[in-house]
């Protein structure tokens, strides 16, 4: 029996080592491929600027070379009949995904966001640039109330939609000076947003919308350059908002919208201990998108009065969605709903 299985290995050996030199071969050459791809990459990406957007055609050639075929992530069933079931292909530019409703969760989305939308935090030794550094609370109240309930929590993660330009009436500047918090930071006003680019936020920042349906999608946007705090989506979303006055306002702008969820995996965070959402009007269609049980999110100030909706379905989704509603509050300049998780926060 000994001498048999010898004679055997034998006759395999040299099959066995065409095996292990065809092994050590293929390792070679997918290392340098995988080096030669990530310099190409690194190139092409400093040579784009986050405020300067591509166009479709640059944002597929840079993505088909970073992205390999993907198994779609799982998604919430409800979210299932409204985005088509989508596998990455050759094309991953931005008319492409906003046409086939590419899911939110979609490499493809998160990759385009990181890599052309999302601008990071400044650095912390680097002093913030506001037009009065007095200490003075920049909320109309909201992030009183916030604090209150999260006892002066310090280190939390805040989002902010509608940011405006990062220190008139912000709900979260406060929260990052004071208390040393970071977030997300969106505008989708390109006139603010470049004044919030400039304040040397610690937050990521991006110059997008918050879409109104579970995948990316394109509108368009009243600027109000004279009141941007209620610029706002226009078309065929429907807001109780009043439209731009014709010429008093600048024309429609054309906006590209991410899902919330999409930007918060592109940033690599799924708890957020404090979400302001202020849009004018469109603030339930946001919350819709949200598939909740993937995310942690501790407080909530939601503005309601351009909501066509109203308060009630704004609350009655919310309680359905495991919130407790904290009261509405008549603040400065705006009408707000604040939520606290269920069983997350001590109340009383």
């Amino acid at each position: 029996m000994t001498k048999g299985f010898s004679s055997q290995s034998k006759r395999n050996l040299p099959r066995i080592t065409i095996l292990l030199l065809l092994l050590v071969i293929f390792l070679a050459t997918y290392q340098k491929n995988c080096a030669s791809n990530k310099n190409w990459n690194a190139s092409k990406k400093i040579q784009l600027a986050k405020n300067d957007l591509p166009d479709s055609q640059t944002i597929s050639s840079v993505l088909h070379s970073t992205l390999p075929h993907y198994n779609l992530m799982e998604e919430i069933s409800g979210f299932r009949k409204s985005a088509k079931q989508t596998s990455y292909s050759n094309k991953c530019g931005l008319d492409y995904m906003n046409a086939n409703k590419m899911e939110q969760d979609h490499p493809c989305v998160i990759e385009t966001i990181r890599q052309f939308f999302l601008n990071k935090p400044t650095p912390s030794n680097v002093p913030l640039k506001l037009d009065s550094n007095d200490a003075g609370n920049r909320s109309p109240g909201q992030t009183d109330v916030i604090m209150k309930l999260l006892n002066n929590q310090t280190k939390g993660f805040f989002v902010e939609c509608g940011a405006l330009d990062g220190e008139y009436m912000s709900n979260t500047i406060d929260l990052e000076r004071k208390f040393g918090w970071s977030g997300i930071l969106i505008e989708a006003n390109p006139v603010t947003f470049k004044k919030l680019s400039a304040r040397h936020r610690k937050a990521w920042t991006l110059p997008v919308c918050l879409s109104l349906e579970p995948f990316p999608t394109k509108v368009t946007f009243q600027m109000k350059v004279g009141d941007p705090g209620h610029s706002h989506i226009e078309g065929e979303a429907e807001t109780l908002q009043e439209p731009g006055i014709p010429g008093v306002d600048p024309s429609l702008i054309e906006v590209q919208c991410f899902p919330l969820y999409s930007i918060l995996l592109a940033v690599g965070v799924i708890k957020v201990d404090f979400l302001s959402l202020d849009v004018e009007g469109h603030e339930l269609k946001i919350l819709k998108t949200i598939p909740w049980r993937k995310l942690d999110i501790k407080t909530l100030t939601v503005e309601w009065d351009h909501i066509p909706e109203g308060q009630e379905a704004l609350s009655s989704f919310m309680e359905a969605n495991g919130f407790v509603k904290i009261g509405a509050f008549d603040f400065l300049w705006s009408k707000d709903v604040i939520f606290v998780q269920n069983q997350s926060i001590s109340i009383g």
